[in-house]
């Protein structure tokens, strides 16, 4: 049986708009510590250590394709964003509404045993 392969992270660099909507992205090697610190780069927890940005209005001086690709990406990306706020979201407020009851019985619970050992 062969050895598991060991995972390491990918570091990227990323070209995008300033909301953060990322339209390419490119696998990159790691940059040395020495480099980070001495150019005080930031890589974040998604391994992203360069970021380009763009103007949206820079968008129209692009070729066709490139015009085309984007929109694709950055409408994947809205309706991403469209579906995690109506699938996910209202799970999320229903699980802090049944901690919140949870927290309540809780507290009930603790003060009557609080009671019981004072006197």
């Amino acid at each position: 049986m062969g050895r598991k392969p060991r995972r390491r992270m990918v570091h990227w660099v990323t070209f995008g708009f300033n909301d953060g909507s990322v339209i390419a992205c490119a696998p990159e090697r790691k940059l040395s510590s020495k480099r980070i610190k001495e150019e005080r780069i930031y890589v974040c927890p998604d391994g992203v250590q360069r970021e380009y940005m763009h103007k949206p209005n820079e968008l129209c001086t692009w070729s066709l394709e490139q015009r085309i690709r984007s929109c694709d990406i950055l409408s994947n990306r809205l309706n991403t964003r469209r579906a995690i706020r109506e699938l996910v979201l209202p799970e999320i407020a229903a699980l802090a509404d049944t901690l919140q009851r949870i927290e309540k019985r809780l507290d009930a619970i603790e003060r009557y045993i609080g009671d019981g050992e004072a006197s």
